[in-house]
């Protein structure tokens, strides 16, 4: 997966220079893999993220907790404002992590069928595995994120534990919309012909205060042309398995974990 960003163009090249550099687009990244970049993430900014803290190297300057950031770019979404998004594919993946009274961390992934998967037992909030670590369910979206100048950025949004009731209800709500086709009647459009704005609010429980997602339908007409195109093309290579959802690096998991305060929501 690549991080896709395209920007208003400064035609400050001679004509000959630019047709010359768009006769040659992307040469130069032939050999490059999925093993060769870092997947770019949309995730919240909770309370104790490492990227609101100055002495951090990940410090986003003029961040706060609530907003939404991408985690190879550094770009910051203001929580009440958010994030115009495209969803363009999805996918549901089970993965184990160790509980954080061993020292925490992601263990890896299974297949849906798989027997840890289907042999769990529910301990209060959690799905407890055999081994003693937790199953967790990621609902992760693949979307294409607008940037304010603009441009728009291939993501992956994933949710989890509490995050999990937004996404089902995203779910419902993208299948059931009908858009009226000028001779054809009602229709369900495509995920990627949907156009959606997710924000953040704050929760709160006896164990303590986190950021969720707040997702709200846009008119289509509220991106580009060129976008639209773009969300379908990531949908026909991921349907073609030319392009995979991941569930992030070790040390993206952990970071993770430790940002959080309460433990029924990890993540």
């Amino acid at each position: 997966m690549t991080n896709t960003q395209v920007a208003e163009a400064k035609n400050t090249l001679p004509v000959n220079i630019m047709d010359d550099m768009y006769d040659n687009a992307g040469a130069g990244t032939e050999n490059l893999t999925a093993d060769d970049m870092q997947i770019p993430f949309l995730r919240i900014l909770q309370p104790l993220s490492p990227q609101l803290l100055k002495t951090d190297p990940k410090y986003l300057k003029g961040a706060s907790a609530g907003d939404l950031f991408n985690t190879v770019t550094g770009d910051v979404w203001d929580a009440d404002t958010g994030v115009t998004i495209i969803p363009c594919a999805f996918q549901k993946k089970y993965l184990e992590f160790q509980i954080r009274e061993n020292g925490g961390g992601y263990v890896g992934e299974h297949s849906p069928n798989a027997p840890e998967v289907r042999n769990t037992e529910r301990v209060g909030a959690s799905e407890m595995m055999a081994s003693g670590n937790e199953l967790i369910v990621s609902f992760q979206f693949l979307v294409l994120g607008m940037t304010p100048n603009g441009s728009f950025q291939q993501m992956i949004c994933d949710m989890k534990k509490t995050q999990t009731k937004v996404a089902k209800q995203w779910n419902t709500r993208r299948t059931g919309l009908k858009i009226m086709h000028p001779t054809k009647g009602l229709f369900t459009p495509p995920m990627w012909a949907t156009v959606w704005q997710l924000k953040t609010v704050q929760e709160t429980n006896d164990k303590g205060s986190w950021f969720n997602y707040d997702v709200s339908n846009l008119d289509a007409s509220a991106v580009s042309p060129e976008a639209m195109a773009e969300a379908k093309g990531l949908f026909t290579k991921f349907q073609k398995g030319e392009i995979k959802t991941q569930a992030g690096t070790q040390e993206e998991m952990k970071e993770q974990d430790k940002s959080e305060l309460v433990d029924d929501v990890p993540f």
